[in-house]
């Protein structure tokens, strides 16, 4: 089984973010299910991406999120993902809930990491997907190549 971690960005861009970022979003994820990826998650991304609506009292926007999540399916969370978490952020000098994020994705063998955040492009650990929302008039990349700081149109 191929798995896809689909990261909090990617979700909260699809759900809060601008129309037009939705049909590049829907895109990408649309082509990694045709490819027979399962696209996963876990609870750090639920944390993520609900902790917002929850404190600003947006049960219609929380309800979106759990929507998403409920079909989406869940990874748990390994015992070690904070040990893990601590040498990726210093090897791939990430943020601590970016590095849980890896460390989860990789713990379960995840072939890609889905995301729009531009700090997972030179990822070494995993293989990123990066949809550049920068520019929605571009072709998604091909789900079967790397994505590398060649491909980021600003260098």
């Amino acid at each position: 089984m191929k798995l896809a971690y689909v990261d909090a960005c990617v979700w909260i861009s699809l759900v809060e973010g601008l129309t037009t970022y939705q049909p590049k979003i829907r895109a990408a994820l649309k082509n990694l299910a045709l490819d027979n990826w399962v696209l996963c998650t876990s609870d750090a991304v639920r944390l993520e991406v609900l902790i917002g609506p929850l404190r600003k009292k947006q049960a219609p926007l929380a309800m979106a999120y759990r929507a998403i999540l409920e079909t989406t399916p869940v990874l748990k969370t390994p015992k070690s993902v904070f040990t893990d978490a601590l040498s990726i952020a210093e090897s791939e000098r990430l943020k601590a809930m970016d590095a849980v994020h890896i460390a989860i994705a990789n713990h379960y063998g995840c072939g890609r990491f889905v995301t729009t955040d531009p700090h997972f492009i030179s990822l070494s650990l995993l293989t990123p997907l990066w949809i550049d929302l920068a520019n929605t008039d571009v072709p998604e990349v091909s789900i079967d190549e790397p994505s590398s700081a060649d491909d980021d149109p600003a260098s």
